[in-house]
């Protein structure tokens, strides 16, 4: 009995710190595979840099799972803010508008998601995948089916280093700091992992359920709206097929950074090192040579692995 408890314990721990345990195993191995070339002062430089997205879609992905649900159409919302934000710079629009208004939309845009979950009931899987295909249908019209060019250089601020670093890094870095705050330290996290724990539970606890989930999302929406300024400073144009795929890193991130997909437990900090290690499998991919679409397989065997090492415990308590 007390060896059973002994195991249950130390998976418990090891799901905890899953994200921690999956960096460091891939350190391990990129120091046995591409030594010279990974831990090189470029290439840190470059992880910085790589890690600004999928970091912030990991962030906002984090709140829409914790409360039990999922989010499909986060790249396609980062294609279509892509889109509105090039469009508006080559428009003539001051980059302080701009910058505001695809905030304002991308928040906008998950804020509705959620609240259309909340008042229909439907399952945020079939919600969102119906999103993810409609707002790339409007990326598309929205542009004529064409890619924006001449942005110039009017967000290039967000690419400029401080203290050797990308400002897209600390952007990313001070939005974790804040996310991470918000569910630890408000009352609105503690209602966020309520939702995802016990979604009954919190319904009898009087927790303001609907205003939760559209809040969630409305978060999410925001991380995307960051990220997607991020990705068109790094692109310079607009295109209506940007960000595609970009919530499978989103999803795996958050999952290998010990976020339990049935949601009301995981962590801001094991997100960002998960997204931490969604870059490096990147990075070290390529510099072994192997293609894009390996990769995407690679990929989806973490998210297995991570998936199966999330249920352990639940299985054995069952």
């Amino acid at each position: 009995m007390r060896s059973r408890s002994q195991q249950s314990s130390w998976i418990s721990i090891f799901q905890k710190y899953q994200g921690f345990v999956g960096l460091a195993a891939l350190l391990a191995a990129a120091a046995i595979l591409v030594r010279p070339q990974f831990f090189s002062a470029s290439n840190f430089a470059n992880i910085l840099n790589q890690l600004a997205v999928p970091g912030l879609l990991a962030v906002g992905m984090t709140f829409v799972i914790l409360t039990g649900g999922i989010d499909l159409s986060v790249g396609s919302l980062l294609g279509l803010l892509n889109c509105v934000c090039a469009t508006w710079l080559v428009a003539g629009h001051s980059t302080p508008a701009t910058i505001t208004f695809v905030l304002v939309l991308g928040t906008t845009v998950g804020a509705c998601i959620g609240g259309f979950i909340s008042i229909t009931k439907m399952q945020p899987f079939v919600v969102t995948l119906a999103a993810m295909v409609s707002l790339r249908g409007f990326a598309y019209v929205y542009t004529n089916n064409a890619n924006v060019s001449g942005l110039g250089d009017k967000l290039d601020f967000l690419l400029a280093p401080h203290f050797g670093v990308p400002t897209n890094a600390w952007v990313m870095l001070a939005i974790t700091i804040l996310a991470l705050i918000v569910l630890w330290r408000t009352v609105f996290g503690r209602y966020v992992y309520a939702l995802g724990g016990n979604e009954q539970a919190a319904r009898y606890a009087g927790i303001p359920l609907t205003k939760v989930r559209i809040g969630a999302y409305a978060i999410n929406g925001l991380c995307v709206a960051a990220a997607s300024l991020i990705y068109t400073a790094r692109n310079t144009n607009g295109s209506p097929d940007g960000g595609v795929g970009f919530e499978l890193d989103a999803i795996t991130a958050v999952v290998v950074g010990g976020t339990s997909l049935v949601g009301g437990n995981g962590n801001i900090i094991g997100t960002f090192l998960g997204a931490l290690f969604i870059v490096c499998l990147n990075i070290l991919l390529v510099l072994k040579g192997v293609n894009t679409y390996m990769s995407m397989g690679w990929k989806g065997i973490v998210i297995l692995v991570a998936v199966y090492l999330q249920s352990i415990g639940r299985n054995k308590d069952s």
